[in-house]
């Protein structure tokens, strides 16, 4: 996998690249701005990018994103953001996980492999979720309980996509503060168990539906 790198923390940036090479990453690029990233990107051949959200002058990671998602790009975004409504306007631009600060070698890891089965070619999922709001499987409804099934369709429709915690919260629960990471936890254990399906925990961030 060919990455790109763009951090404008130049002790973090290159932590992440030690960790991609030794997952057999090869880093084509570095890049502290908007204007560096853009450098690379239409001067390489890329296949997956870092991003952190927060760079070095008026453009942001976010707009990085933009510009990868047109060239179909795959891009995963890291930052130091916790509130929802950063992490709903990164989330909306589809990336493939979400990291925050600090992070670890094992969140890079992971990361980083969820980034490689993307870009495998397997066929397609067997869920879909119907103009009623219903669960399929081929012509078979699947039927679940409410919740199970509110979390279920969020996964369905963002397979390979991090959903995170706070969406699950905001569509299950009209006060999300007075719920725990318990509750959805013991859902997705659920999930896994009745239709044997491969949940990754996104240590923090939330989860996300792969194939098995």
């Amino acid at each position: 996998m060919r990455l790109l790198i763009v951090e404008d923390d130049w002790i973090v940036a290159h932590f992440i690249a030690d960790v991609a090479i030794e997952q057999n990453c090869e880093v084509v690029g570095v890049s502290h701005s908007y204007d560096e990233a853009l450098q690379v990107i239409h001067s390489s051949k890329i296949s997956c990018a870092i991003l952190d959200i927060n760079l070095k002058g008026a453009r942001s990671g976010i707009d990085v994103a933009k510009v990868l998602k047109m060239k179909k790009i795959p891009y995963i975004f890291l930052t130091a953001y916790k509130d929802f409504e950063t992490m709903q306007e990164a989330i909306e631009l589809r990336p493939l996980s979400y990291l925050i600060k600090p992070v670890s070698q094992e969140d890079i890891v992971a990361a980083l492999l969820i980034a490689k089965n993307s870009n495998k070619q397997t066929e397609s999922f067997v869920y879909t979720v119907n103009n009623k709001g219903m669960i399929m499987k081929a012509n078979e409804v699947i039927i679940l309980p409410e919740s199970e099934r509110i979390v279920f369709i969020q996964l369905i429709k963002n397979y390979r996509n991090i959903v995170p915690h706070e969406v699950f919260f905001e569509l299950l629960w009209e006060n999300p503060d007075e719920i725990s990471e318990g509750t959805l936890r013991n859902i997705i254990m659920k999930l896994r168990k009745k239709l044997d399906l491969q949940i990754n925990n996104i240590k923090s961030i939330g989860y996300c539906l792969v194939p098995n």
